[in-house]
């Protein structure tokens, strides 16, 4: 059934990036922030919260976390003091090219047997499946 796939490929992928991250001392929804403000370069943790639909007070606990690990720098915005800007340090910035290398090492596990034109679609239809579930939640959240 394709929700047990996911959730076991999503729970495999966790225990991967944890178990190779463990040094750092970071657990996988500190590595998801991280790699967020990789992209991002800069958000707010409101921000944050909303991309990835968990509660504000969860996102203030990792980013707590991370702070007191050096990873991230917070901010607060000199238009808005009440809204913390966040984004990553250097040593947060010499942890993502590990990390990055950590994906890449899981990418070679996860797309083993697959040609680049199988991975190609993959991708292409796994964007479509994102963006439509992320309608069905603005949708219901709008009625």
């Amino acid at each position: 059934m394709l929700m047990d796939d996911l959730s076991s490929i999503v729970r495999h992928s966790r225990t991967f990036c944890e178990h190779k991250c463990k040094n750092f001392n970071i657990g996988f929804p500190e590595q998801v922030i991280l790699m967020f403000l990789s992209q991002k370069k800069r958000a707010s943790q409101e921000e944050v919260a909303k991309h990835f639909m968990i509660d504000k007070g969860a996102i203030a606990k990792t980013v707590s976390k991370l702070l007191e690990k050096d990873f991230i720098i917070r901010e607060e915005n000199p238009n808005d003091k009440r809204e913390k800007i966040i984004y990553l340090s250097n040593k947060g910035n010499d942890l993502i090219g590990y990390m990055k290398k950590v994906l890449d090492e899981w990418n070679e596990y996860y797309f083993k047997g697959l040609t680049e034109n199988e991975i190609k679609e993959f991708k292409r239809v796994s964007e479509i499946l994102a963006l439509n579930v992320s309608d069905i939640i603005k949708s219901q959240k709008m009625n």
